[in-house]
């Protein structure tokens, strides 16, 4: 019965943050959470060491579902550089029809967030596998891949926050970049044609996803229930 308890105590402390977190912004604190419940802060820090880890848990929940739907589309089995740029795609017209999920991803930035969810979810996987597409340099798988999510999720989320205040930069050149940068990093000289033909498969795909699956563009659809 207590274990039960605590299940209950902790998925309703994690949904309600959740929800804090896209309506009322990632500033909202655990006294604000204790008091939406009806609990005390010491319940939620039993749970959550802090407000961190909550964020980690979003990130993943939210890579789950979207990736569940994506292989429907794309098999990161046969094609993982076509995957990755099709989650790409995805989660920019995501963030593009949902502000609050943006403005989430903007302030979680500096904690390094974004990097640390990929570390506690199955996304290490995909990018593992990319790794091994990599060109030999003498460095250790596990340097490779931490080298090339720093060097990527550091310039882009460089780019997303700079580009909310004042870079006027499109959507089609942050996923060009991004996609250029992915190769540059595997060790790949950069090709124009390579680049636009898999961001092109990378669209066409994620247009046809949503198509069957068009609850995925709204978050309160999907993330928060």
């Amino acid at each position: 019965m207590t274990l039960i308890l605590e299940k209950t105590n902790k998925q309703l402390i994690y949904d309600t943050a959740k929800n804090l977190f896209f309506t009322e912004g990632y500033q909202v604190g655990f006294r604000r959470i204790a008091q939406e419940i009806g609990i005390s802060q010491g319940l939620i820090t039993y749970h959550f060491k802090n407000k961190h880890y909550i964020a980690i848990e979003i990130y993943k929940e939210d890579y789950q579902i979207l990736s569940t739907y994506l292989k429907y589309s794309v098999d990161p089995e046969e094609d993982v550089f076509l995957y990755i740029v099709s989650l790409y795609e995805l989660c920019s017209r995501i963030l593009r029809e949902n502000p609050e999920k943006l403005a989430f991803v903007i302030a979680t930035q500096t904690e390094d967030i974004t990097y640390k969810a990929i570390y506690a979810g199955g996304l290490k996987q995909i990018y593992a596998k990319l790794i091994t597409h990599m060109k030999p340099n003498g460095y250790s798988p596990e340097k490779n891949l931490s080298l090339f999510l720093t060097t990527i999720y550091s310039v882009y989320d460089g780019i997303l926050k700079k580009r909310n205040i004042d870079f006027d930069f499109t959507d089609d050149e942050v996923i060009t970049h991004s996609v250029n940068l992915m190769y540059y990093c595997l060790g790949y000289n950069q090709d124009f044609d390579r680049t636009q033909d898999i961001i092109a498969r990378a669209k066409e795909s994620v247009t046809v996803l949503l198509k069957q699956y068009p609850h995925l563009l709204n978050i309160h659809n999907y993330l928060i229930k």
